[in-house]
């Protein structure tokens, strides 16, 4: 009798031991893969964009106390986590790539070496690595550029980094067309001048991609004398992106990076 029931004791113990572990990996489980549909705090992101993504709190509407809820800073592209800055403003773990970037990477906003191979996640999407894959080979940038849309993209690999509003060149100066590579980085230049009806020093960020058969070289290049961008085409050919958009692009595209205007 004494034998069944320290027996039964401690199939009771093993019992309760086996719930309480199981209720452990559950909860543990939880805070590792919040539901995908669950909005705790009621931000407008989910538990788990908050968790996996944005790396915000799931648990506090305003992870960076501004005033606006997570949600609806990520909706008006700021960043939850850096008070004031857009999302391509930020850095959040200062591995040289903005939070926006990260994102559409699939890096961690709060890791610098994601795929921990011993390169922060700037410097191998600087230099056409993936800051994913630690046995990657080299992955393509290009830009391409509409010129009836007022767009230029900026693609790695297949993912789509950004879209910029832009200005080309107008129909007495247009844009070449065709396939192009970036032949040159020239961090200021001046435009016009002498013999031009128009002057426009130390321009910054200036992507040389093309030399006319007059000699002409046509840049892709931040413009600061006008704001028509994705309105009307005013240049003389070149393609004007806006200075804050402008500075990123330069930043990472690397000559020979492939061009498109169509």
């Amino acid at each position: 009798m004494w034998k069944e029931l320290l027996t039964n004791k401690y199939k009771l113990i093993i019992f309760v031991l086996v719930i309480l572990v199981t209720v452990f990996i559950a909860a543990s489980s939880m805070a590792i893969n919040p539901d995908k549909h669950l909005d705790t705090d009621n931000d407008g992101l989910t538990d788990y964009e908050e968790k996996a993504v944005y790396q915000t709190f799931w648990n506090d509407k305003d992870s960076d106390d501004d005033g606006y809820d997570d949600g609806l800073e990520v909706e008006n592209n700021y960043s939850p986590k850096q008070k004031g800055l857009k999302m391509y403003q930020a850095d959040t773990d200062n591995d040289g790539l903005n939070d926006a970037w990260e994102i559409k990477l699939g890096t961690n906003l709060m890791v610098r070496d994601t795929d921990e191979d011993g390169y922060l996640d700037g410097t191998e999407v600087y230099n056409s690595y993936s800051p994913t894959d630690p046995n990657s080979k080299l992955i393509e940038k290009r830009i391409e550029v509409n010129i009836k849309d007022f767009t230029l993209k900026f693609y790695f690999g297949e993912i789509l980094l950004d879209t910029f509003i832009v200005s080309n060149g107008k129909p007495s100066t247009p844009t070449p067309k065709g396939e192009f590579k970036i032949i040159n980085k020239v961090p200021s230049k001046t435009y016009g001048g002498y013999g031009y009806s128009f002057y426009y020093p130390n321009t910054k960020w200036n992507l040389h991609f093309t030399t006319g058969r007059n000699g002409l070289r046509y840049y892709i290049h931040g413009a600061y004398w006008h704001d028509v961008f994705g309105v009307k085409n005013v240049s003389g050919g070149c393609v004007n992106v806006k200075y804050e958009d402008m500075e990123r692009l330069y930043k990472f595209t690397n000559i020979g990076t492939k061009v498109i205007i169509n």
